[in-house]
């Protein structure tokens, strides 16, 4: 079962994300520039995503990306992680998968 079903073709709409640490805490963002990445399963060099998301509470670190109309075309499966960068520090939240399904 997906993390997440994103209708094929959408577009304008947020996702909106939480990011926890490794204890299941809150991560706070303060700082960091976050960004969504979605890859085909076992094509990971291959982005479809590669954009930054807004940062809305760093303190509790919450943030969203508004999908754009080139994001989820094809229908298919997907993985999904969130790129945490500051300061020369690159970190990367436990990967996710994503449906893109038919929309009615």
């Amino acid at each position: 079962m997906s993390d997440l079903i994103v209708p094929a073709n959408d577009k304008g709409f947020n996702l909106s994300f939480t990011v926890y640490d490794s204890d299941n805490e809150v991560y706070d963002l303060d700082g960091y520039t976050v960004t969504m990445k979605v890859w085909k399963p076992g094509v990971p060099g291959t982005l479809v995503v590669n954009e930054a998301c807004n940062v809305t509470n760093a303190s509790l670190g919450t943030c969203t990306y508004t999908v754009n109309a080139a994001d989820f075309a094809s229908i298919a499966d997907y993985k999904m992680e969130l790129e945490l960068t500051k300061s020369g520090v690159i970190e990367s939240t436990d990967n996710y998968d994503i449906s893109v399904e038919e929309s009615g």
